[in-house]
């Protein structure tokens, strides 16, 4: 896996969140964000890595920002 790209468009998701002109487009800018969190959370636990924990919990919060989006935006 490349780390550096998964990195990459991490970013990129929080920052069109943050640039969104709805909440719906921000929520789907942040589930994209905690996908690819998540994914990254789990290639760094499989390989031991220590930084696994910190993608846990952060992918964890993009998550509640994600579920109080949607009843916002609903």
């Amino acid at each position: 896996m490349d780390l550096n790209h998964q990195y990459f468009e991490h970013q990129l998701s929080l920052m069109r969140a943050s640039a969104a002109g709805t909440r719906l487009a921000k929520t789907r800018h942040l589930a994209a964000a905690g996908v690819t969190a998540n994914r990254i959370s789990n290639h760094q636990s499989g390989i031991g890595a220590g930084a696994a924990d910190g993608w846990s919990r952060s992918s964890h919060n993009v998550y509640l920002w994600i579920d109080r989006d949607l009843r916002i935006a609903s």
